[in-house]
């Protein structure tokens, strides 16, 4: 009996509570966790001014400035790719495909470009009249892209960013990768109409909107990308260079593609942050992570009398009242040699550091420009190609391009960007272009110049590097008890500098299938050594472009 009068005051409950309360309003109360300062949709301004953003090249990341020999350390733990201590920071990550995270392999707290946001970006911008904003998010996708798959080797790429359709996609093999990229761009190039709305307008930090300029980028990233195959597909290659040429590349300073920084709270320039931040916090002194131009680096600029050696080169000479001078001179720079030591060196005061021209926070990072181009179109002619100029006279002009670029950084203390004429004609004139070289050695010399002029874009120079083993890096510089010079004890990659970043290891669990089988069909396994390794499919051709035989 008491089981059925609870029943029925348990019923009779319900009922009446359906009697007094009105029906749930599911809608009014999802409001209520919406942020109502949030944008819940695209603006396509916004979201492409934040892809050219995450479009400039990854940060001068510690591993591959040390590793081309940009930069030295006398401390072991961070010295990655100084005396290659341990794998830190060779973990590649697929960032690209949703951009969730930093910059790929940095510490940089930049968004990348995500593929995600791009497709979102042209879903809102359908119609002709649009074609030249959808052709240079094209641009922006591929240039992000190649970086990638130049890191890290087969990709998801055909059935890449399908959703839910294909959660687990396919490794394209790089070389389809390659053609496909250089195919999108093609096209994406010739559907560029100067007669229809430009590329965003003010919303574009490259170009405000200059649908030429846009078109010298895109063909300039095309001669990049046709150069890559130069050992690997050789008549490919001259192809797509070829095409490059004669579509319009970067030609002047006022071709190039760089975003403004300004010393300002929130409009810093965030590699230098990064720089400042992790090393060269005062002048002079212990810098953070005992840090200094390499060796390699100031010699050569020393060697050629090179103009920039003062403007991005200082010795913190100290003064006697606790404090620092400036030195700029040519003759007093000096770099530190690669994985010599790993103790403080008694002398560490006169080695080399950034100026505070390089590393002012206010100052420029440059994606891509005409030095690039010019020193691409010097390398086809010298190997024979209808790029519309000689080897000798292109190559005059990256120099200069690149020599000029400096002027775009505020001059700080000793240091100024403004190279003069007489400078620059000086320099060519003391490093001729070597019209009677052999082809090896002119393709040193363009690399080299590369190596050089590109400052800043580390993963560029690592690719160069690569593809045509210059310069000559020498990683055997310790000293070991017998007097002999070998490399750091202990390092973890046989004495020698990487090829590749390691594909995330999280695709071993969400896409083993593909995983297992890209890294069969590249030969190597996940032996760490091995993978660290592994060639890109266009690293071919003799040499490895270093010195070290152990």
């Amino acid at each position: 009996m008491k089981k059925t009068f609870y029943k029925m005051i348990y019923a009779a409950g319900a009922v009446l509570i359906a009697s007094v309360m009105p029906s749930c309003d599911t809608e009014a109360l999802t409001d209520l966790n919406k942020n109502p300062d949030a944008i819940e949709y695209i603006v396509p301004e916004y979201a492409f001014t934040a892809a050219v953003l995450g479009s400039q090249p990854g940060e001068n990341y510690r591993p591959l400035g040390q590793g081309l020999q940009y930069f030295s350390s006398y401390k072991e733990v961070p010295a990655t790719g100084d005396k290659f201590y341990n794998f830190g920071g060779t973990n590649g990550n697929f960032n690209i495909y949703n951009g969730t995270g930093p910059t790929s392999n940095s510490t940089n707290n930049t968004i990348p470009v995500s593929w995600n946001r791009i497709l979102q970006i042209q879903s809102q911008i359908p119609g002709a009249e649009n074609v030249n904003k959808r052709a240079a998010l094209e641009i922006i996708r591929i240039l992000a892209f190649h970086q990638e798959t130049d890191a890290l080797g087969d990709m998801p790429y055909s059935e890449a960013m399908k959703g839910d359709d294909n959660l687990k996609p396919k490794y394209d093999t790089q070389k389809s990768i390659y053609m496909a990229m250089l195919t999108e761009l093609e096209a994406a190039l010739k559907s560029m109409d100067p007669a229809k709305p430009n590329v965003f307008g003010n919303a574009d930090p490259y170009f405000k909107g200059d649908v030429a300029k846009w078109k010298k980028f895109g063909y300039t990233l095309m001669a990049r990308l046709g150069m890559r195959m130069s050992d690997v597909e050789p008549a490919t290659a001259k192809t797509w260079v070829e095409k490059a040429a004669a579509g319009g590349v970067m030609t002047s300073n006022s071709d190039i593609a760089y975003i403004k920084y300004a010393n300002v709270s929130g409009q810093m320039n965030p590699r230098v942050v990064t720089y400042i931040n992790g090393d060269f916090t005062s002048p002079g002194g212990d810098n953070v992570e005992g840090s200094k131009w390499a060796a390699k680096f100031i010699d050569h600029l020393k060697a050629t009398n090179d103009p920039r050696l003062p403007v991005i080169s200082v010795v913190w000479e100290p003064n006697g009242a606790g404090g620092y001078t400036a030195n700029n001179t040519p003759a007093v720079q000096r770099g530190m040699v690669n994985g010599s030591i790993n103790t403080k060196p008694t002398d560490f005061d006169t080695y080399s550091e950034p100026s505070l021209l390089y590393i002012d926070r206010g100052s420029p990072i440059i994606t891509m420009g005409p030095a690039e181009a010019w020193l691409i179109l010097a390398e086809g002619a010298a190997r024979g190609w209808n790029v519309g100029t000689t080897a000798s006279a292109a190559y005059a002009n990256g120099v200069r391009a690149a020599m000029a670029q400096w002027a775009l950084w505020p001059t700080v203390g000793v240091h100024n960007g403004n190279i003069s004429t007489a400078a620059v004609d000086a320099y060519l004139a003391a490093n001729p272009y070597l019209v009677a070289g052999t082809f090896t050695q002119q393709l040193e010399q363009i690399s080299t110049q590369k190596w050089v002029s590109m400052l800043g874009d580390d993963y560029e120079i690592w690719s160069n590097w690569r593809r045509t083993k210059f310069p000559v890096f020498n990683y055997a510089n310790w000293t070991n008890t017998a007097g002999q010079k070998v490399s750091y004890p202990g390092n973890v990659t046989a004495g020698k500098m990487w090829r590749r970043f390691s594909l995330p290891l999280s695709e071993r669990n969400t896409n083993e299938t593909n995983y297992f089988e890209a890294i069969k069909r590249q030969n190597f396994s996940e032996e760490t050594v091995d993978l660290l390794q592994g060639r890109m499919w266009w690293d071919v051709g003799p040499g490895t472009g270093q010195s070290n035989t152990n």
